[in-house]
């Protein structure tokens, strides 16, 4: 399976009216440029506090969870049934300052979400298995049953840690 493997920093920016801005570096990159499958790793150090799946590029994925988040904050209620990351309240995450691994998979999977789900959940379950802890973030994960996809996961892990 073809796939690119790119390493990001995430900045917290932090507001006086409890909402947050997102500040992603480097500028340029294949996660940021094209609209495809991917899935990513939000992590402070060795701890992994979140992956998720998404089909936009990576910095409109947290500008959406951003503006979810900033809404449910003010609102005090979701938008459209969507509260925005977790990992953004900086009652619950003190890191301001986190990594995001991306994995980029090849154009042919643009329409094969529920294997990259698979891969998705595989990988959260991997976590849970090697350090004892699922990631602190998690809301959800998609059990599909797809070969390949645990062996695939286990690959992501490994350029990870």
């Amino acid at each position: 399976m073809k796939y690119i493997f790119e390493k990001y920093e995430l900045s917290l920016l932090d507001c006086d009216n409890n909402n947050c801005k997102i500040q992603l570096s480097p500028k340029l990159g294949n996660a940021l440029l094209k609209e495809r499958r991917k899935l990513y790793v939000v992590h402070y150090n060795n701890e992994i506090l979140y992956i998720g799946e998404a089909n936009t590029s990576i910095k409109t994925r947290f500008q959406r969870g951003c503006t979810s988040f900033n809404y449910f904050i003010q609102k005090g209620e979701a938008r459209g049934g969507y509260k925005g990351y977790k990992w953004l309240n900086k009652e619950k995450n003190i890191y301001r300052n986190l990594s995001v691994c991306v994995v980029i998979f090849d154009h042919k999977y643009d329409d094969k979400r529920s294997f990259i789900e698979a891969i998705e959940g595989e990988l959260v379950y991997l976590v849970r298995k090697k350090f004892d802890y699922w990631p602190k973030f998690q809301n959800e994960i998609h059990f599909s049953n797809y070969d390949g996809a645990k062996e695939i996961a286990e690959k992501i892990l490994s350029m990870i840690n």
